[in-house]
């Protein structure tokens, strides 16, 4: 408490603005890890969001060639379908699912969670080589 009412008072000594200053970086250090921690988190929840999304489309969207109700309707999804696998080695190029392999596997201690994005990105890629 001393030490709080020198400082509010402008008369701390080296040795406790030292310390206070390293406190404090200790502080924003811890905060950033977290931060770290919290973005690699959504970045795994989105890839398997991403993936999951990606998979059905290209796998379980295709429709059945015996239930064709509304043709031109699903001619017109077709059409999106492939639409969107061709766009998707434009758009979700090696480099960038490589960063995403190396952001999760070097900012997180888990290597399950670290596995778990790597096979991720590698049925992504898989989807994308169809």
């Amino acid at each position: 408490k001393q030490w709080y009412q020198r400082r509010v008072r402008g008369k701390c000594t080296g040795t406790e603005r030292a310390r206070y200053a390293q406190i404090r970086l200790e502080q924003l250090a811890e905060s950033k890890d977290q931060e770290l921690s919290l973005y690699t988190q959504l970045i795994e929840n989105l890839v398997y969001l991403l993936w999951r999304h990606i998979h059905h489309y290209t796998v379980h969207a295709l429709p059945d060639s015996d239930s064709q109700p509304h043709k031109k309707q699903l001619l017109s999804s077709q059409d999106s379908i492939k639409q969107l696998t061709r766009e998707l080695s434009l758009h979700l190029t090696d480099p960038f699912l490589k960063k995403i392999v190396d952001f999760c596997s070097s900012k997180n201690t888990s290597t399950v969670t670290s596995s778990f994005t790597s096979a991720l990105v590698r049925r992504l890629r898989k989807l994308i080589a169809v």
